[in-house]
């Protein structure tokens, strides 16, 4: 299950959700630099998010479900 959060994380880098938008989309204050973002439990819709050492678990079915299509497609021989 590791291995799928981690590649289901660089999925999501690559395969933004339709209608994407960024102009709302801030970091905590005074962080700078990445984001990263992996399925923390597949089955609960939790992602986890990390910006500078910090991580915190968000709840998203929606999102995780996107992610974990994406990592299969892009899997597919």
């Amino acid at each position: 299950m590791a291995g799928l959060g981690a590649a289901a994380g660089v999925a999501a880098a690559v395969v933004p959700s339709a209608g994407a938008s960024t102009e709302d989309a801030t970091l905590p204050a005074g962080a700078e630099g990445a984001m990263a973002a992996y399925i923390h439990d597949l089955h609960k819709g939790e992602v986890a998010l990390m910006v500078e050492g910090r991580e915190v678990i968000v709840t998203d079915k929606k999102l995780v479900a996107r992610l974990a299509r994406a990592f299969a497609s892009a899997t597919r021989p």
